[in-house]
């Protein structure tokens, strides 16, 4: 009787803490938007938070039928309902790395047949779950009532651990070629995602009766979100370029600081024919454009020192408190060849070309709204005489 309770009870503790993973799920979910990066990692990341929620819902099916003793289930149900759990676990771990090739716009994703193959390992896991299951090598219930793990079943664990290894050595590189403190703080981001989850995968291994694979997984899935979210306060989510309003208030404190012998000057930079190339070849090829002309504004701005930015939409700009020693035209032609020579590197089947506008700042007094309507103004010019 006192274990029957205690079986119980134990079994109740293992569904509250899934539920709690579930509602938290549900709530980082309703709160992803299209700003929250690209329209793949959107994609990625949701369908991440989709297999956790599948997961902790059969999680918590898998402690009743097992834990609470109120149910004689078959060994097929049981089989179903481990396999539901081991497949969700193993795409959650394939939607992780899709969504780290996508942040850290890997070429893979551009490939749709290189995200099948890597999506091959997860499907397996169904066949090595039916293998397991003829061969009793999943799980083992013991004469005892305790749970022990057999040979197939280990090898499917493994599965996502392979994809959290491929995700954390893409990471590794990326912290290894960062070049801001704000790169290499989500590559680390990334890196540590692994932690929780393949710690909880080698605990369950050798004390199978603990919900901590939910828990490793929610705990990693919100410290990505706390990560995004803080990055979202400077950082443009797509291109990972400044933010409109981290652009507005270096703008302000740079002209602060202009004279006549230190002029700043504001480029502003508008991408030719976008929305013809959204609407040709979808959003996620906008996308791509998008980060290939941030690329191009990086490789520009490590040359001449300056401050690159997403204004909004298809527009960027580029600070310069190097006014004195720069020509504004060789800056803004730089900015075309730079974009020109990216896009033809990257062998996309369109034109990528852009217009630019600038104004001088002499003075500290002169406002910022009239300094951006006056890049504005010739900005316009440009795009009309193109």
């Amino acid at each position: 009787m006192v274990l029957m309770v205690a079986a119980s009870q134990f079994c109740v503790a293992y569904v509250v803490v899934d539920f709690l993973c579930l509602v938290l799920t549900v709530i980082i979910s309703s709160n992803i938007s299209r700003d929250s990066g690209s329209e793949l990692q959107v994609r990625y990341f949701l369908l991440l938070l989709t297999a956790n929620l599948v997961f902790v819902v059969f999680d918590a099916i898998w402690a009743i039928l097992v834990f609470s003793q109120a149910f004689n289930p078959s060994d097929v149900l049981l089989c179903i309902v481990n396999g539901v759990n081991l497949t969700a676990i193993a795409f959650a771990a394939y939607f992780w790395l899709g969504f780290s090739l996508a942040y850290f716009r890997s070429k893979v994703t551009n490939s749709k047949l290189l995200r099948i193959l890597t999506a091959i390992p997860a499907a397996l896991v169904v066949v090595f779950h039916a293998i397991g299951y003829f061969t009793n090598q999943n799980v083992i219930f013991m004469p005892d009532g305790s749970i022990a793990y057999g040979a197939m079943h280990i090898v499917i664990t493994f599965v996502p651990l392979l994809y959290l290894l491929a995700a954390t050595t893409l990471a590794i590189r990326q912290y290894r070629i960062a070049t801001t403190r704000e790169e290499r703080q989500m590559s680390l981001m990334f890196i540590v995602f692994m932690l929780a989850p393949a710690s909880a995968a080698v605990f369950d291994l050798f004390v199978p009766d603990m919900p901590v694979a939910a828990a490793g997984i929610m705990i990693s899935v919100v410290f990505v979100m706390m990560g995004l979210q803080e990055s979202r306060i400077s950082n443009d989510a797509l291109t990972g370029l400044n933010n409109r309003r981290r652009a507005e208030s270096y703008l302000e404190s740079s002209m602060s600081r202009a004279s006549a012998s230190h002029p700043l000057c504001l480029f502003i930079i508008d991408m030719d024919h976008f929305k013809d190339i959204n609407d040709t070849y979808g959003h996620l090829e906008g996308d791509h454009a998008l980060r290939l002309m941030a690329d191009a504004l990086r490789s520009v701005c490590s040359q001449v020192n300056a401050f690159a930015g997403r204004w909004g939409g298809d527009e960027f700009v580029v600070i310069s408190a190097e006014g004195a020693s720069l020509d504004p035209e060789t800056v803004a032609r730089l900015i075309q060849e730079t974009l020109t020579s990216i896009a033809r590197e990257s062998r996309i089947q369109y034109d990528l070309a852009c217009s630019v506008g600038y104004a001088v700042c002499k003075s500290a007094s002169e406002t910022r709204a009239h300094l951006v309507a006056g890049a504005d103004d010739m900005l316009y010019r440009n795009k009309l005489a193109r």
